[in-house]
């Protein structure tokens, strides 16, 4: 017989969900009326998760997160092993493309690498691991927010955070990747896709990069789609 979920936990994970996905800390109502139930239950829910160590409520008796999200959200990629499960795969895109392959997540307001496989060549793209890329230029942040779910787009807007605008985005969700060029020490070209999980989520985008000139976009376009789309299958448990 299948264990079932037990639905109080799962309401008040989404009382959770719905103080994470807010740009400011929430009033009671304002839970109760997103959850779509009485006051009383919202606030038991919220209660629950101050008391768990996952809220903390203001001096004006608002509700937002605690820093204890942070040290799980950095243990989540440490056990994820995101970088370490792509290594092969941007060695192979390198290999293909001869330019320099990288990885990157959503990090709060940028797209942050996370991996990264340098070209053998002479000329390289000066990024480094740790970097932080804008959202609305670059094509590891036009991918991320492109396929971001609707309440972080929308946390990110009301954060004044630059994003690509909606023709952008449109034009990345139907060709599959986006493309950019870096304004920095020398002028950078990018590729970009994203890394959707069993459950349709952009858990990361796969991007190749170089400097302008030489830089083959439509080989680069056709390798990163094929490198992202393979990932993408094996994370969804196809062959």
């Amino acid at each position: 017989m299948a264990v079932k979920p037990l639905t109080s936990v799962l309401k008040t994970l989404a009382a959770f969900d719905c103080v994470a996905a807010a740009a400011e800390p929430l009033r009671l109502a304002d839970v109760a009326r997103q959850l779509e139930e009485a006051r009383g239950a919202a606030h038991q829910r919220l209660v629950t998760l101050v008391e768990a160590g996952w809220l903390e409520q203001t001096q004006d008796g608002r509700y937002r997160l605690s820093l204890r999200v942070v040290s799980h959200a950095a243990m989540a990629l440490e056990q994820s092993n995101l970088g370490a499960r792509f290594a092969g795969v941007l060695e192979e895109m390198v290999t293909q493309s001869g330019e320099t392959a990288s990885l990157a997540i959503l990090d709060g307001r940028d797209a942050v690498i996370v991996r990264r496989v340098e070209s053998r060549g002479v000329l390289r793209a000066d990024l480094k691991v740790g970097a932080h890329l804008r959202l609305d230029r670059t094509a590891f942040g036009r991918v991320l927010v492109s396929h971001a779910r609707p309440e972080v787009v929308e946390r990110l807007r009301v954060q004044g955070v630059s994003l690509p605008d909606d023709e952008v985005i449109a034009q990345v969700r139907s060709q599959g990747y986006a493309i950019s060029e870096v304004e920095g020490p020398r002028t950078v070209s990018a590729v970009a896709a994203p890394l959707l999980d069993a459950q349709g989520e952009c858990v990361g985008a796969l991007a190749l990069s170089g400097p302008f000139t030489g830089f083959d976009t439509e080989k680069c376009a056709r390798i990163v789609i094929a490198a992202a789309a393979a990932s993408s299958g094996r994370m969804r448990g196809e062959q």
